[in-house]
């Protein structure tokens, strides 16, 4: 598998002979929402152009609709042709009206060779922040040939976290990572949860985004590894790439 991080949890996910975009968002910087009160976000420019972090996709997966997560700018430039996979929930979405071929994941489904299973995700804690984030998602990947990826999206360390990774065992965890706040609640993992994710799977590869792109995250790629390295988390489970990086990781190096 090849993963290539595009910007906060945009990615291009190459697996089982298919490419899956992931969350695009493709919002110029600045020029978005602010979730804090701080700065519009995104933050940062994406490092590529539109197009090239379209290129060569043949699926789009959407963990769940956030203006972090999905925008109008990507709605607006992705050819409507792409099969795009969703929440069952956010099927009607008004961002997907115009695109042709859009698959709810009620829980299972394939793409090509690949078979993906959508499970649990809490986007907060308590009651009340979780009416505000909705429902969010995480996905599971399985090919042949390929270590298992459990896409946790959106959520927090609990039990339906440690449950999937109990289940699928994956060989590749990605996780977002940015502590990000709403009311001053985490919606997303903090450097501490990443820091059980990797204690959970030692054997996984656990790739960390999701930080620096939005101006609600209080995590950053330097004091994620500076957690991780106090913790003896080693650079070699705990992947945290730069925008625009790729990661490939064979099949060998999964459980």
């Amino acid at each position: 598998m090849k993963y290539q991080l595009i910007r906060n949890a945009t990615a291009k996910l190459s697996y089982g002979g298919s490419v899956f975009l992931l969350d695009p968002a493709f919002a110029k910087k600045g020029t978005g929402p602010s979730y804090a009160g701080e700065r519009k976000s995104p933050l940062v420019d994406m490092p590529c152009m539109m197009w090239e972090a379209e290129s060569r996709a043949d699926a789009i997966v959407i963990s769940h609709i956030h203006s972090d997560h999905f925008d109008t700018a990507a709605a607006e430039a992705l050819d409507k042709d792409h099969p795009v996979f969703c929440q069952p929930s956010e099927a009607g979405h008004e961002l997907l009206a115009a695109f042709e071929d859009v698959r709810p994941l009620e829980e299972g489904g394939l793409f090509n060779e690949v078979a993906m299973q959508r499970v649990p995700a809490r986007h907060g804690t308590s009651p009340e922040v979780l009416a505000d984030m909705g429902e969010a998602s995480g996905i599971v990947f399985f090919a042949a040939g390929e270590p298992t990826v459990y896409w946790a999206g959106d959520t927090v360390w609990y039990e339906d976290v440690k449950r999937a990774i109990d289940v699928f065992m994956p060989g590749v965890i990605i996780v977002h990572a940015g502590g990000a706040l709403w009311n001053g609640e985490l919606i997303v993992m903090d450097a501490a949860q990443v820091i059980e994710v990797c204690r959970a799977a030692p054997e996984a590869k656990v790739i960390a985004v999701h930080m620096e792109s939005c101006d609600h995250c209080t995590v950053t790629r330097k004091s994620l590894r500076e957690a991780a390295d106090a913790a003896g988390i080693s650079a070699e489970q705990l992947l945290i790439p730069k925008d625009g990086e790729e990661i490939v990781i064979l099949q060998e190096t999964a459980f």
